[in-house]
């Protein structure tokens, strides 16, 4: 697959700017270090600035993007905006919370072709939990978003929690046949939607339509006709 320069920036609590650029090829999650332009070294950003808290920040890649977030100790801590280069809606985006960079904290990006269909939801609860869950359409069907780190449904990942806030990245504009990414109980009612966008012609947003509570068995869903 091809790479392409990834650029991204994070805002910190007192004004500190952490600049960050790599090559990353499409379709590969890879780390985004800091721009060699502006620091030393090329470096994960919390080897770069521990302990400074970010509380803006945008990911953009050439061609098209899924997510980006700030991984932890082995987990998400953070999820970062993105779009691809062009196309950001203005002002660097508000982190969904403030967060505190510890050292070896690294920003992962997964960058995708231009025809590339994977679809990411990344969301965010009242525990402060931040999770972003995936799927790849395939013909006409009903596509089930899983966890990005257990492969869990949204059910079995955030059980007892409500969703503040979400935003949805695909490509597949008309080809989408639900209101976006929807999430559906137990009995098949559906009680939540995420807006979807595609991050080649507009920055995804976060969806406003919350809180969107979650229990067992409970399902995220995109619909498709092809």
């Amino acid at each position: 697959m091809a790479t392409n320069t990834v650029e991204g920036l994070l805002q910190c609590s007192d004004g500190f700017q952490i600049p960050l650029e790599a090559e990353i090829p499409e379709l590969t999650e890879t780390s985004l270090t800091t721009n060699l332009t502006y620091s030393i070294v090329a470096q994960p950003a919390g080897t770069f600035a521990p302990g400074k808290t970010i509380t803006h920040g945008l990911v953009q890649a050439d061609n098209n993007i899924s997510y980006a977030y700030v991984l932890s100790e082995g987990l998400i801590a953070v999820i970062i905006p993105v779009s691809v280069k062009g196309v950001s809606s203005g002002s660097l985006p508000r982190l969904c919370k403030p967060y505190t960079l510890k050292s070896g904290d690294q920003v992962r990006v997964l960058t995708l072709t231009a025809a590339s269909r994977i679809s990411s939801v990344g969301v965010f609860t009242n525990t402060g939990t931040e999770r972003i869950f995936t799927c790849t359409p395939s013909g006409a069907a009903t596509n089930n978003y899983l966890d990005l780190q257990t492969l869990n449904g949204l059910g079995d990942t955030l059980q007892g929690q409500s969703i503040l806030s979400a935003s949805a990245c695909s490509i597949d504009g008309s080809k989408i046949e639900s209101l976006g990414a929807f999430v559906i109980d137990a009995k098949n009612n559906v009680v939540g939607a995420v807006p979807i966008t595609n991050p080649i012609s507009s920055q995804p947003l976060k969806a406003g339509s919350m809180p969107i509570p979650v229990q067992l068995n409970f399902a995220l869903q995109v619909k498709t006709n092809a």
